[in-house]
């Protein structure tokens, strides 16, 4: 436990109302479809997954609980992280990763029938279920990569159990926004 499967579905738990103490989570290996596989054999009664997971479940006639959409705190799902060590030696590297990750998200923001289509090609979708698929998980995604305070909050007060601590942990510790905006300046995104 401990993953950004976890992460988001705590998120999504208690942003329906529900305390996290009261589902038991159950740790398995295997990817997406043998986790959907374990849920059909009801052997487990949820599972987490992405896109498009929920649009085929909920086609079957699955309940989809929640997603991108019902979270109050934004999606901790995904950062670009990088070491100190790595940043200082490849400065330049590390802010055309950053170029390349903003010009994405503008792309999936402005240009959604383009990414439709794409993502019906390269996953392999229909264009409904990348269309739903698009639609539940635009939400994840910033127009500028940028990620909210209580987001980092979120996600660092949920690991705190994970590496046995309950001291404080500040966020100019976990993340410095330093690269971002200054590529965010270059795109002119601020």
């Amino acid at each position: 436990m401990g993953g950004s499967d976890h992460l988001a579905a705590e998120a999504i738990l208690q942003a329906k109302g529900l305390d996290v103490k009261d589902v038991q989570f159950v740790t398995f290996a295997g990817d997406e479809p043998v986790r959907v596989e374990i849920l059909k054999k009801g052997l487990v009664d949820a599972i987490c997954t992405v896109p498009p997971g929920p649009v085929r479940l909920a086609r079957e006639g699955y309940n989809v609980l929640g997603g991108p959409k019902d979270l109050k705190i934004g999606s901790p799902i995904s950062a670009v992280a990088v070491t100190d060590s790595r940043l200082k030696s490849n400065h330049e590297e590390t802010k055309k990763v950053l170029r390349a990750v903003l010009r994405g998200l503008r792309f999936m923001h402005e240009r959604k029938e383009d990414t439709i289509q794409i993502m019906s090609r390269w996953l392999n979708q229909t264009a409904d279920v990348a269309r739903d698929s698009y639609d539940s998980i635009l939400p994840s995604f910033s127009l500028d990569g940028s990620t909210a305070d209580k987001t980092f909050e979120f996600a660092i007060e949920s690991r705190k159990a994970t590496v046995r601590t309950d001291k404080p942990i500040p966020l100019s510790q976990v993340r410095d926004l330093t690269l971002l905006r200054e590529v965010q300046k270059e795109l002119r995104m601020h």
